[in-house]
Order: C-alpha cells, then structure tokens, then sequence
C-alpha cells in the first residue's frame, strides 16, 4: 500500500509538472492569437480606407459627398455646362451618340455602380437624391462635345465686302480687276490657334467666303489650299510639303460650289508657301491677262522653300501679275518675310490683326476701284446654300444631343432596375425613380430644342443684319453716283 501511494504521488507530480509546463508553452500561442486579431483589424481598416473609387477617383463615401453639388438642369445655362458621368468617360463619344439602343448599357459598370450606389440608398431613396447619383456616375459622356457644339456654332455666310470708294486706298502697282483671281489660303497648323477668341481657321475661312463672292463679281475665281495634308509631325512633313490642292478651280463664280470648296478645308501641317505659290504659277501659265494671286498666311515658309524666288517667278512670268498677301496675326519674323514676299511679286503686303483688321484689309485694300458692285442688291445670304447648309448642321447637331438623351435615358432605366434587383430599393421606389427619369428625359429635349431656337434666332438676326447693310450701301452708292454725275 505505502509503495501503491509513493507511485501515486509521484505520478501526480509528474502530471502538475507537464501541466505547468504546458501551460507556459501556451503563453506565445495566445500571443500569437492576440497578433492575428489586431493583422486582421488592421486588414478591415485598410479594406475600409480602400473604397472603390471610380475613374476620377471618387469612393462611394465621397460620391455622396458630392450630390449637393450636382444640378440637375433646368435652364439653358445649366443645360450647356452639364459634365460627363465620372463613370463614362471611356466609352467613346461616336457609341454615346449612336441612333441604336445597347445591348448592356452597363457593361462593365454595374459591380461598381452597386458598391458606390450603397451609401447613397442606405442614406435616402428619395428620387431627385438617386437620380442626382444617376446623373454624377452615368450621366453621358458625350455632352460636354455635343451640346457645346451646337451651343458654339457660328455659321458661316458668304457675306459681300461692301467697299467705301471714298476710303479705299489706290490699288498697289497699277493693279485693276483682275481677269482670273487666285486665292491662297494657308491651312497650316497653327491656323487652329485662337485671336480674340475665335479659331484663326474659322475667321480666315469666313473672309475668303466674303471676297470670293466679291471679287467673282468680275473675275474668274480659284482657290488653292496648303498646309492642309498630314500633321504638324515631322513624319508628316514630307506629305504635308508637297500637298497643294486646287479646291476651286479657276471658273466664274458658284456660290454652292464656292461655299462648299471652303467648308472642306481644314487645318493641319506645315507651310509650304514656296511650292503653293509655284503651282499657282504653273498652273497659270497659259492664261491670259491680268491675274493676282491673294494669299492669306498666318506665318512664314516651313517646309525650307524660297517663297521669295517663288513671287519673282509669278511676276516675271508675265506682264499684269501680281502677288498680294494678308499677314494674318503673324510675329515680327514671318511679317519681314511675307513683305518680301510680296514685294518680289510686285504686289502689296497688309497686315492684320484680327477678324475686323482680315475684312477690312480686304475691303479696302483688294478690292479694286473699278469692280462694278451695284448688283450687290441680289447678294443677301437668305435663301442660299449657306444657309440651307447651317440649318442642315443645327438639325444634325440636335439630333445627335438627342441621341445622347436617349443613350443616358436607356442607362438609367437600367440602373434603377439594377438597383431594385440587388435590392437596395423596392419595386415602389425603382417604379417612382422610372417616372422621375422620363421626366427628367423631357426636360433634356426641350433644354435642347430651346437652345436650337435660340441658335436659329441669332442665325437670322445676323442675315437681317446683312441684309440691312447692304440695303443701306446700295443707298448710299446711288446717292454718291449722283452727285457724281
């Protein structure tokens, strides 16, 4: 018995032994425990801290931060300064447009609409708040372009240049009417710069409009664009220096034609003047009588021609000819050039600053004393290609902000079903949100369809306008007649 209670108590002792020591063992495991749970904390925070944000960097957190920032448009103003969705803007502005419904007008949008949608339902469902989150995330991307195109547009009206006899200065050089006129127009790259707020190309294109229609009341007309073929890139250079195009050829005056040969010219490349005046000459040669070639530039030879040589080489060519060149809002550098230019083509050099300063060089420099005018009275725009062709662009840039209605209408509507199948709004709130996106659908066509009225009441106040000036100019040219005999 006594050996049975020793082996006990041993036994017993051991056991206390191991239990001690497993209890130290332990001590590092609940440790460890206590550094998983706080890794793991740390984990939540950081997956907290990371929301999905969308492409301009907005969590769902900040997404409706913003909606007291979002307007949903209700006048021209805020028609016109609406931006794209900030989840849109890689889908391209031709799909955003486009006369067909999507397949899946939330394709790869729609996982991440949901999760930035989440804080924005589980605050409010009322329909102006979801519909501001619609508008913030989805609202179409194409509307910034489509309607600051039309909101911008400024038709272009082959409007005559009314000479006053008694400011115009003598013609340079002996210079008459011209038999044939050949207008040069640069299309260079840097005529997509801006004067005054308007694109030197835009300005350029209007006044070659004007004296066209002008100057073909006597003389036959041609028009020869450069600068217009490739980029400004230098792996562009060789095409772009070598590209002169007669856009309108040497013929008596077409107002359709005309109108449309300046219409398609668009700026792009370098300034081959040396080679564009070098095809007007050879294109010339066999012609008679007197002809000028009216060059209107905004900068100096680029594509290392010798313009200089060029001039002489028209002038010499023949007796009555003649280079004249408008320096459009050029540096000090190109103006020196463009003189000599004109200079060595026993012509004129007229600088000019702005749109005002190009039409009145124009006016009452090129246009000569001797052009017969008086049936100036059958030269309103109304009722020409002009306008047909400006209405024409008003219609289409309308149609294409109403496609872009319907592209964000359809999006919408999609959303909100979206939203009610993830159930983060009921059936009665996603029918409520349907009938506050049609109606906010309205409201976008007749923001639109006012600011095509107003774009068409200021296209006929300006051919009221010119109408009225050369109703008063007619008046006045008979008036001076008279009392000259």
């Amino acid at each position: 018995m006594r050996l049975f209670i020793m082996l006990l108590s041993i036994t017993m002792f051991i056991l206390g032994g191991c239990s001690k020591g497993d209890h130290t063992a332990t001590e590092p495991s609940k440790s460890s425990n206590e550094e998983e749970r706080q890794e793991e904390e740390v984990r939540e925070e950081d997956n907290a801290e990371e929301e999905p944000k969308d492409e301009k960097g907005a969590s769902s957190v900040e997404v409706l931060g913003k909606l007291d920032e979002v307007v949903i448009p209700s006048n021209l103003e805020e028609f016109t300064t609406i931006q794209s969705g900030t989840m849109t803007g890689d889908i391209e502005y031709k799909e955003e447009t486009s006369i067909w419904p999507s397949l899946n007008s939330l394709k790869g949008m729609e996982e991440d609409f949901l999760l930035h949608m989440k804080d924005v339902t589980a605050q409010s469902t009322e329909t102006d708040t979801l519909l501001k989150a619609f508008i913030h995330l989805l609202g179409n991307s194409a509307y910034p372009e489509a309607i600051g195109k039309l909101a911008n547009y400024e038709p272009s009206f082959n409007e005559p240049l009314l000479p006053e006899p008694e400011l115009n200065d003598e013609a340079p050089n002996g210079q008459g009417t011209p038999a044939k006129a050949f207008i040069l127009l640069d299309a260079s790259s840097s005529m997509l710069l801006d004067v005054n707020g308007k694109q030197k190309m835009k300005v350029a294109k209007d006044a070659v409009l004007s004296f066209g229609k002008t100057i073909g009341t006597n003389s036959d007309v041609s028009l020869y664009v450069y600068g217009h073929a490739g980029s400004q890139e230098d792996k562009d250079m060789q095409v772009s220096c070598t590209t002169i195009d007669e856009v309108y050829p040497a013929q008596a005056y077409n107002e359709k034609a005309f109108f449309e040969a300046v219409q398609g010219v668009e700026a792009k490349g370098w300034t081959p003047l040396a080679q564009a005046i070098k095809t007007a000459r050879e294109a010339s040669a066999s012609y008679e009588g007197d002809i000028t070639l009216y060059i209107v530039s905004d900068g100096m030879e680029t594509c290392d021609g010798n313009p200089v040589e060029e001039a002489q080489a028209f002038a010499d060519e023949k007796e009555g000819r003649h280079v004249n060149i408008i320096g459009f809002n050029v540096d000090k550098k190109s103006e020196n050039q463009l003189k000599d230019v004109a200079a060595a083509g026993n012509g004129e050099y007229i600088s000019a600053d702005n749109a005002d300063d190009l039409q009145n060089s124009m006016k009452y420099k090129w246009l000569p004393d001797s052009l017969d005018l008086m049936n100036k009275s059958l030269a309103s725009p109304k009722g020409t290609f002009a306008v047909s062709f400006a209405n024409l662009n008003l219609s289409n840039m309308e149609s294409t902000i109403q496609n872009a209605i319907n592209k964000e209408t359809e999006r919408f509507r999609d959303a909100a079903s979206s939203l009610r199948e993830a159930e983060q709004i009921t059936e009665e709130e996603e029918a409520a949100l349907l009938i506050r996106i049609e109606e906010y659908g309205e409201t976008m066509r007749v923001l639109k369809e006012e600011l095509h009225a107003k774009k068409d009441k200021e296209m006929n106040d300006e051919l009221d306008r010119i109408d009225a000036e050369i109703e008063d100019w007619i008046k006045r040219m008979k008036k001076l007649k008279e009392e000259n005999g």
